[in-house]
């Protein structure tokens, strides 16, 4: 997935091909974001979150550090 400057993704970050995230969006520190998740845009995406294939985060969330195991979760 092109990221096109859309949104940051952190360099130690990793966005699996087929996530979808919204423009304005941050990701930092070491996250993963699984295949299929879907982030809105200007959301913040804190320092060790995994958000996996199922979850889908509405426009303006921010997930704190440390959050795991969003895997079939609506926010």
């Amino acid at each position: 997935m092109g990221n096109d400057n859309l949104y940051f993704a952190h360099e130690s970050s990793y966005v699996d091909e087929g996530a979808e995230i919204g423009e304005g969006t941050k990701i930092w520190h070491f996250c993963h974001i699984m295949s299929g998740s879907k982030i809105g845009k200007r959301c913040s995406i804190g320092q060790n979150v995994s958000i996996g294939s199922c979850a889908v985060i509405g426009d303006g969330v921010k997930i704190q550090n440390l959050g795991q195991g969003l895997v079939n979760e609506y926010l």
